[in-house]
């Protein structure tokens, strides 16, 4: 049946039938309903294709594509979509969404994850000068500080040495200008042949912007890959409704933190003073130099809070996966796959372990928690469900007051070591953590954080009695369907099934069932 609108009646009939009061409030609800529906933006999808895209077409559809995004204006609710297989030499600018609206931020087509390397192609072989035998010279300007080098598509690193005269063996380099975050400097290259023609191809890692992405809020990145950050993968301070899904952060880190402590850094995700309502889930995390994924920065000023990492692969992460760096609450690591802790470029041709910092304890931990003042963690962390294969140090290290033991809820996980390291190692934390970095930083002694109690794999049940974690978590070799090739998720015969990364890429329900136990 149809309705009689306010503009087919006169002002004067229309109060008349509805009453004055009944009829103002008509006209302002009509008037509020047209004035939000210009308001409320049209959420759009762009396509990008940096190769063949053109700036001219409007971008709406996979087959006009735009060539360039950086610089459109973007609404709360679009999405920018790149091309697979695309190859960006460039962090990936983001804007952020609001509350209900994101903006996202992913692939379309078939192939490869979108791309955004922080490095430069220098596989040329003309530009290698030989300097004298199996020492050759980067004729080209690097544009920023060099922190890595990554050969033959990451089959293999090469090693920093930090004198030019410590050059001896193939693969090592030395760049004249480290610590300096500039470009500018000479590059060398320990190789017996010219090194455009011993390797099939070189990336040169850079300091370049810090970071290949960024975000504060509302922001959703799925299905992309970040390569070859000197600093970080993705990096924001003071962030809140930020999803990361489905992406791979690989060989990131190596910049030079300490010139003269000779100490370097590098995360792959890392949210700084403060983060809170934020998902990492169904990501890939292979060779980083420091943690795969870490919270830290804000103290107990910007608590962060809601926090899941979840379905997430770690391989090769040189100090853990999981970094918990100062205090925080309802934090949720589970059903995450961690193998090879303390492996990767990070050891630098050395023997593992990698020797720690500031702390006595060597590091290449799946899960490490530090910085906590006692008393000052104010909820629970959650690390439930992981498989936790192998490791240069022990899988956990929890570097806090044992007053706060309670805090961090550990179980139904696995536990495989492979190094005759120990499985746990409990420390005690310190009274004032910024008494003792201050006193690490003037004095280069490394920080006595004491310690209660290490614990072999033999000895899991001693520790899973004496400390009450754990209680359903088991000793147990995960089968993979293929390891040797980097293919981990499990075989149907696995005893770990349940444990670890799900099959599928994605696991929502993990941090709804989570969320209810702390209601």
């Amino acid at each position: 049946m149809g309705g009689t609108t306010v503009s087919s009646l006169s002002r004067r009939e229309f109060i008349g039938a509805m009453g004055i009061a009944a009829a103002l409030a008509s006209v302002e609800s009509d008037r509020r309903a047209r004035a939000a529906s210009l308001a409320a933006p049209r959420s759009r999808t762009y396509h990008i294709d940096p190769v063949k895209g053109d700036d001219g077409n409007d971008g709406l559809t996979p087959s006009r594509p735009l060539k360039t995004y950086a610089g459109r204006e973007l609404a709360a609710g679009d999405t920018v979509l790149f091309k697979r297989g695309s190859v960006i030499r460039d962090m990936l600018y983001t804007r952020n969404g609001r509350e209900g609206a994101p903006i996202v931020y992913g692939a379309y087509g078939e192939g490869a994850k979108p791309a955004f390397l922080g490095s430069a192609a220098i596989g040329d072989p003309g530009q290698w000068a030989k300097q004298r035998p199996s020492l050759w010279r980067y004729t080209e300007p690097v544009p920023s500080e060099v922190c890595n080098l990554v050969f033959n598509g990451g089959r293999s690193c090469g090693i920093l040495r930090w004198r030019i005269e410590d050059l001896q063996r193939p693969g090592e380099w030395h760049y004249t200008g480290l610590g300096t975050q500039r470009g500018g400097g000479d590059l060398y290259l320990c190789s017996p042949t010219n090194p455009g023609l011993a390797y099939t191809d070189i990336e040169c890692v850079l300091w370049g912007q810090r970071r290949l992405v960024g975000g504060q809020s509302h922001i959703v990145l799925e299905n992309l890959s970040f390569r070859n950050s000197g600093v970080h993968g993705y990096q924001e301070s003071g962030t809140r409704q930020i999803v990361i899904r489905n992406c791979e952060f690989r060989f990131i880190g190596g910049a030079v933190w300490d010139l003269n402590r000779r100490i370097r850094f590098g995360n792959a995700v890392e949210f700084w003073d403060g983060a809170h309502d934020i998902r990492v889930e169904g990501c890939r995390f292979d060779n980083i130099y420091d943690s795969g994924v870490t919270h830290q920065g804000g103290g107990t000023r910007n608590i962060p809070e809601r926090l899941w990492f979840g379905n997430n692969l770690f391989v090769d992460c040189g100090l853990t996966a999981y970094e918990c760096r100062e205090p925080c609450r309802e934090v949720f690591f589970e059903h995450n796959t961690c193998i090879n802790a303390g492996g990767g470029f990070s050891m630098q041709g050395d023997t593992p372990p990698r020797p720690s910092d500031p702390y006595p304890q060597p590091v290449g931990y799946h899960v490490w928690a530090w910085l906590i003042d006692p008393g000052t963690q104010p909820g629970k962390v959650y690390v439930r469900h992981n498989i936790f294969y192998g490791g240069h140090g022990p899988a956990i290290c929890l570097s806090i007051d044992p007053a706060d033991d309670h805090k961090f809820v550990f179980d139904h996980n696995s536990y495989w070591q492979t190094t005759g390291q120990p499985v746990i190692h409990l420390g005690k934390g310190v009274k004032n953590w910024a008494e003792a970095m201050t006193a690490f930083q003037t004095t280069g002694k490394a920080i006595d954080w004491g310690a209660r109690r290490s614990y072999l794999l033999s000895e899991f049940g001693h520790y899973q009695a004496e400390s009450g974690q754990d209680g359903s978590s088991r000793v147990a070799k995960p089968l993979f369907v293929d390891e040797a090739s980097g293919d981990f998720r499990q075989r149907g015969e696995s005893p770990c099934l349940g444990m670890g990364m799900e099959a599928g890429g994605e696991s929502g329900d993990g941090y709804l069932n989570a969320k209810k136990e702390i209601s």
